[in-house]
C-alpha cells in the first residue's frame, strides 16, 4: 500500500543556473551534434533551457525535511536535460536526505510519472519513496516527428510512504479507452499537469476520491491512478502542498 504525505510543485522562470557556464555552450552543442547527426538532425544555438539536477534539488528541498530520510527516489520526465551527461536520478540521490536507492524513467511520455508511481509500490518495505516529476520547455532541435511540447519549466514532486493524508490505491497504464479523469491538469503542462493537479488537491482534507488520468497522443498510452483522500489533517510538519512561482 502506498500512501501520499506531502507534495510540492514548482515553476522555473528563469534558465538553468549551468546555461550561464563558458564551456555549457559549445560542450553541449558538441555533444548533441553527434547525437543527432545520425537521424539527420541539426542542433540549435544551445541558448536557454533548464537543468533537471537543479529542479529537482529544488523539489527535494521543500518536500523533504533533513530528518526524514528517503529509501526510494524515482525521477520521470520526457523532454531532454539540457545537461545531458550527467546521471541526474544519482545526483538527486546525493543530495536527497537518506542517500536513497535511485531511478530514472524517460521515453514513454505521459506515462513516465504513472511509471514512476509503479516503481514506488513495487518496494513496499520502503519507508519514504520520492517520485519527482519534471519537464523543461526548451528544445535545442527539430522534432522529428510529433509531440507535445511544455510551455514551461516545472516540476512536481509526491513524497510517499507508509502513511500520509492519500491511499494510491492502483496504478494503471494501457492502451485501452481513454479513462476519466476528476482532476484538470492546467494547459502547457502534458508531462507534470496530472500531478500538479494532484498535488493541489492535498490542499482539501475533504474524505473523497480522485482519479487522476492522462493519455500519451503518441504513443498511445492510457494511464490512471485512484487516489483516496481519508480526512486526515495535514501534520505539523508540512503535509500539504507547497507551491513554487518562480526560479528556484
Amino acid at each position: 500500500m502506498l500512501w501520499l504525505a506531502r507534495a510540492a510543485r514548482r515553476v522555473f522562470d528563469e534558465p538553468a543556473a549551468r546555461t550561464a557556464h563558458p564551456e555549457h555552450g559549445p560542450h553541449f552543442a558538441g555533444y548533441l551534434t553527434d547525437l543527432l547527426k545520425p537521424y539527420g538532425l541539426a542542433p540549435h544555438p544551445p541558448d536557454g533551457g533548464q537543468s533537471y539536477g537543479e529542479m529537482g534539488a529544488a523539489l527535494i528541498a521543500d518536500v523533504v525535511r533533513p530528518d526524514e530520510p528517503v529509501d526510494l527516489l524515482v525521477l520521470a520526465f520526457a523532454v531532454p536535460d539540457v545537461r545531458p551527461g550527467r546521471a541526474t536520478a544519482t545526483y538527486l540521490s546525493h543530495v536527497c536526505p537518506g542517500a536513497p536507492l535511485a531511478f530514472a524513467v524517460c521515453d514513454q511520455g505521459v506515462a513516465a510519472g504513472f511509471t514512476a508511481l509503479r516503481i514506488a509500490q513495487s518496494y513496499p518495505d520502503c519507508r519514504r519513496s520520492l517520485v519527482i516529476v519534471v519537464e523543461q520547455a526548451t528544445l535545442h532541435y527539430e522534432l522529428p516527428a510529433p509531440a507535445p511540447l511544455p510551455a514551461r519549466h516545472a516540476g512536481v514532486a509526491l513524497l510517499c510512504g507508509d502513511s500520509g493524508v492519500a491511499r494510491i490505491s492502483s496504478v494503471v497504464i494501457g492502451r485501452d479507452d481513454p479513462v476519466a479523469s476528476s482532476v484538470d491538469k492546467p494547459p502547457g503542462q502534458p508531462y507534470t499537469g496530472a500531478w500538479w493537479a494532484l498535488a493541489g488537491e492535498l490542499a482539501d482534507p475533504t474524505p473523497r476520491r480522485v482519479v487522476v488520468a492522462d493519455r500519451d497522443p503518441v504513443l498511445g498510452y492510457t494511464c490512471s491512478s485512484t487516489v483516496d483522500f481519508v480526512g486526515l489533517e495535514p501534520d505539523g510538519g508540512g503535509a500539504g502542498v507547497r507551491v513554487g512561482l518562480g526560479a528556484a
